[in-house]
């Protein structure tokens, strides 16, 4: 694939032009500059919060804050989640997608996790545009994820098991999108197929992930399963036996010589030698693999959100994962 243009930071400019999600990552940017970072319970944080809020507004949507407090080192801090759903589409079947908006303190968090909110604010963007959805689809973005427990989807899903546990169980499907713009990237799929080593697969996952490699697939896309990541934020839904899925292009782990024949890219170097650090910045992201995995996610949330024959929520399956509860 040619690659005829770059930005004046260096970064390649996607044959089909600079991605819209790009122009989210330079507002965290600019944010990051002014407010030092995004880390939950900081003014970085509401401010990227109040942006997020601002585009959704601007594409007909109503958002919602879900306040919650958490203790670190013995501090206590308050902090939110986002959620937005579109008017349409029923909602005893609903597909959920979402992405941390919190980053790791001193940190721009640009590819961890800019880059998963800013492609989660342009799928709905694609879908408030669209009439006559069958299933509801109901977006979220997360704080307090960069901690251990995944605090806000923790939240979410705790309040709703406890509060309204029919509403749990009408969720079909959680899609989770935590970086998809690492600079030596892997296109990645999180992999239904086997058993996980604390807890099943939940029925529907295989489903999710055959939306992403069938899209890849036609796109002539290499692409590789990756094992779930345990600390990110649909670790909730699957111990609810909810199906889940996601994209992914790699944190610190080094690219093996397969991955690069495949991806291109340097072997044996970490997919974001950034991770966690104060380079996770504007300047070390791939444009063209946000492009790919934007595309890629909005096709995903239409297909799933037009499909009569969609994902069963969890009432409707027979036996729920081990271990779930």
């Amino acid at each position: 694939m040619k690659l005829s243009r770059r930005l004046r930071s260096g970064l390649v400019i996607p044959p089909g032009g600079v991605p819209a999600a790009y122009e989210h990552l330079k507002k965290f940017q600019a944010l990051a500059e002014e407010h030092g970072d995004r880390a939950a319970g900081t003014s970085g944080y509401e401010a990227a919060a109040r942006y997020v809020e601002h585009q959704l507004a601007s594409a007909g949507y109503r958002s919602t804050r879900q306040y919650f407090t958490f203790k670190h080192r013995g501090e206590q801090i308050e902090t939110f989640n986002i959620l937005a759903e579109t008017a349409s589409g029923s909602d005893e079947n609903v597909i959920m997608l979402g992405a941390h908006l919190d980053g790791v303190p001193g940190c721009p968090a640009i590819n961890d996790n800019g880059s998963g909110v800013a492609a989660v604010l342009e799928a709905a963007k694609a879908l408030g545009r669209q009439e006559g959805l069958s299933n509801r689809v109901r977006f979220a973005w997360w704080g307090a994820e960069e901690y251990k427990k995944e605090y806000g989807s923790r939240h979410y899903v705790k309040h709703l098991a406890k509060s309204d546990s029919a509403a749990l169980d009408r969720i079909a499907a959680y899609l989770n999108f935590d970086m998809i713009a690492s600079p030596n990237p892997i296109i990645a799929v999180y992999d239904a197929r086997d058993p996980k080593p604390h807890h099943d697969v939940p029925e529907g996952s295989r489903q999710i992930m055959d939306v992403f490699t069938d899209y890849f697939d036609t796109h002539d896309q290499p692409w590789v399963a990756t094992d779930w990541d345990e600390d990110s934020d649909q670790l909730s839904f699957v111990k609810k036996g909810v199906a889940v899925g996601g994209l992914y292009t790699g944190d610190d782990q080094k690219k093996t010589t397969k991955q690069a024949r495949l991806f291109g890219g340097t072997a044996k170097r970490p997919c974001d030698p950034n991770y966690h650090r104060p380079g996770d910045d504007l300047s070390n992201v791939d444009l063209e693999a946000l492009s790919l995995m934007t595309d890629a996610i909005t096709h995903a949330a239409t297909r799933l959100a037009h499909d009569h024959s969609a994902l069963k929520p969890a009432r409707h399956r027979r036996t729920p994962p081990q271990g779930s509860g």
